[in-house]
């Protein structure tokens, strides 16, 4: 019986690690995940953080058409979203590292979708989906926006 516990337990921790690996969930105070959310040092999920603003949906970038930039490499879909980013990042990149806005208003990182996107004020939020989307856009009046301010300051 000892034995099926322990394998028990073993099993939820692992699954547990995984979790938190692939999801890149944890508190925003630990670092673990560093500046920017990336996957291979590429940030968005490859995705042109211009074609948000420009065309108004989440776009794949061209990764023989990339800048580096904090910690990461960023795609875009065409030469002159490129050119934009190249002259000023800090607009277009994703608030908060590009870590999931939702998350960071409870003090926690967490992966995104690129398709969940939300402009707010100028400035790009992404979200680990839809949902988490709808609730955090429907809380900006309640706080939400000034959350993440205090969250990210932790880090």
């Amino acid at each position: 019986m000892k034995k099926w516990i322990s394998i028990g337990l073993a099993a939820v921790v692992l699954l547990i690690g995984t979790f938190v690996v692939v999801k890149k969930v944890s508190p925003v105070s630990w670092g673990w995940w560093g500046t920017y959310n990336s996957s291979a040092s590429v940030a968005l999920k490859g995705h042109d953080p211009v074609a948000y603003f420009t065309s108004g949906e989440a776009t794949l970038g061209d990764s023989e058409i990339s800048f580096d930039w904090g910690d990461a490499t960023w795609n875009f879909s065409t030469a002159e979203n490129k050119a934009m980013f190249a002259q000023d990042p800090v607009s277009y990149a994703p608030q908060f590292g590009g870590f999931c806005s939702f998350a960071m208003s409870k003090g926690f990182t967490a992966d995104i979708s690129p398709d969940a996107w939300h402009i707010e004020a100028g400035k790009l939020y992404v979200f680990a989906d839809q949902n988490v989307r709808d609730d955090w856009v429907s809380s900006i009046g309640e706080g939400s926006l000034d959350a993440l301010t205090t969250n990210w300051a932790t880090r």
